[in-house]
């Protein structure tokens, strides 16, 4: 394996990491929208309040800048930086349907969202990077063959 240096090229590792941020962020947000979409329709239906109810929060320092849902108003908890994502319910019942009750049998909806998500993270962090990385590649690319290498 040999490692090639270009002489004269210039360092863009800060233009690097912010796409890398954008990435990340944008990644972590479509996997907590598939999380949503998936607890929507696990959840169990009785009047559709709970599977209503379900959304997805990112913080508004995001690369999307989503201000917190109505829904999810009442959380306490508010995700701290663009990589992080919370998805669920205000509804205060929630907790009863997913881990049950003694007078009644768990029905989760959240857990098994989760789980059906996670096998797609990684092809959504390698969409997203292409879609982000391609414009840095393309210049990149010109550089190299304006100095015929």
């Amino acid at each position: 394996m040999s490692i090639k240096t270009f002489v004269g090229m210039d360092w863009k590792g800060q233009e690097v990491k912010i796409q890398g941020k954008k990435v990340a962020g944008r990644s972590i947000y479509e996997v907590g929208l598939i999380i949503e979409g998936q607890a929507k329709a696990l959840a169990p239906i009785k009047t559709g309040r709970l599977a209503g109810s379900i959304t997805t929060q990112q913080s508004t320092g995001s690369p999307h800048g989503l201000e917190a849902p109505a829904t999810m108003a009442d959380i306490p908890d508010r995700p701290q930086s663009e990589n992080e994502v919370i998805v669920g319910t205000n509804v205060n019942y929630s907790q009863h349907v997913e881990y049950g009750t003694v007078n009644m049998d768990a029905q989760p909806f959240l857990r098994p969202a989760f789980d059906l998500a996670q096998g797609k993270v990684v092809e959504i962090v390698q969409r997203e990077s292409k879609l982000h990385f391609k414009e840095y590649l393309l210049q990149h690319d010109e550089y190299l063959r304006s100095k015929g290498k």
